[in-house]
């Protein structure tokens, strides 16, 4: 081995990564260039420092938590420090206004607080903010929705849904966990959390144990949804419940739409799966599902094959 192979070997590869403001990092290319660092990647990313505020093009938004708590709301200005103007809400942890798949005034989760704002990741928009857990407004769940925002500045209000950062709509195979449900709700109709005792995303074990969460206190009408998925050939559905119940489990793809299958499910106090046959069309859908019958369950995890 020669000198110069003992040297390479020797060497440590880094990645030094680096925040610079838009208007410098052309100057900053051209200096790593200069000194011999010919690869680099260049990516915009949002942030508040000297810029004073959140900035997109000539446009200030502001982002905020409206009196009703739930919401996610923006104003808009041309100067980072007045003058700004109620753009509307960005977001609801209850889906509240959302009329495209429901009554704009019927909440299809438990909401309470809600804290976050909007973010680019890469070319895309997302808004960061939380859903609540445990039927308090003191556990809660980080969640993040892809949003648009508008030539006009405008930033049109975005359904709550269970894919997250992935882009687009989950991939329609595999298990997926009972706590990525976006819509939680029974026939009772409730906008805020801890009004009553219904069901809610918890888990097992003290508070800082690593327990996989489930939902649990299912009761007669609970009905639990999942958006989106992209379906091709499902012909299978199965889910893994727990607790003293005797009832049906609906399969739909609306929470008011066509009923596409039925589980059975019986007392037990250990998980247990059941499976049945079910024909989701092909394509971009919601999966929902509905309990019917006595007792008070829990569901751990559902699998589409």
């Amino acid at each position: 081995m020669n000198n110069k192979q003992e040297e390479m070997e020797e060497t440590n590869m880094k990645m030094i990564k680096a925040i610079v403001r838009p208007e410098k990092s052309e100057d900053v290319l051209d200096a790593l260039l200069a000194g011999g660092f010919a690869a680099a990647t260049k990516m915009s990313v949002l942030g508040r420092g000297k810029q004073k505020g959140l900035k997109v093009g000539d446009t200030y938004y502001f982002v905020y938590s409206s009196i009703l708590m739930h919401e996610l709301c923006y104003a808009t200005s041309k100067n980072p420090t007045r003058d700004f103007v109620y753009g509307g809400v960005i977001v609801s942890n209850c889906d509240l206004h959302i009329d495209t798949y429901k009554p704009a005034d019927m909440p299809t989760a438990y909401g309470a607080n809600n804290h976050g704002s909007i973010v680019q990741i890469g070319e895309d928009w997302y808004i960061f903010y939380h859903r609540h857990t445990n039927n308090t407004w003191y556990s809660r769940q980080g969640c993040a929705e892809k949003l648009q925002i508008m030539p006009d500045g405008s930033i049109p209000q975005v359904k709550i849904t269970s894919c997250g950062l992935n882009g687009g709509p989950l991939e329609g195979k595999g298990e997926y966990p009972a706590y990525l449900a976006c819509n939680l709700f029974t026939d009772t109709p409730s906008v805020y959390v801890g009004e009553g005792n219904f069901p809610r995303v918890m888990q097992d074990g003290r508070d800082g144990d690593e327990e996989v969460g489930y939902i649990a206190n299912i009761t007669d009408s609970t009905t639990i949804g999942f958006k989106y998925f992209d379906c091709h050939d499902i012909r299978e559905i199965s889910i893994w419940t727990r607790g003293y119940a005797d009832g049906t489990f609906e399969v739909k793809t609306a929470w008011d739409g066509e009923v596409l299958a039925t589980l059975e499910v019986q007392y037990t106090n250990v998980w247990e799966k059941y499976t049945a046959p079910v024909t989701i069309p092909d394509g971009i859908q919601a999966l929902y599902l509905t309990y019917r019958g006595n007792g008070n369950a829990a569901l751990r995890s559902f699998e589409l094959s």
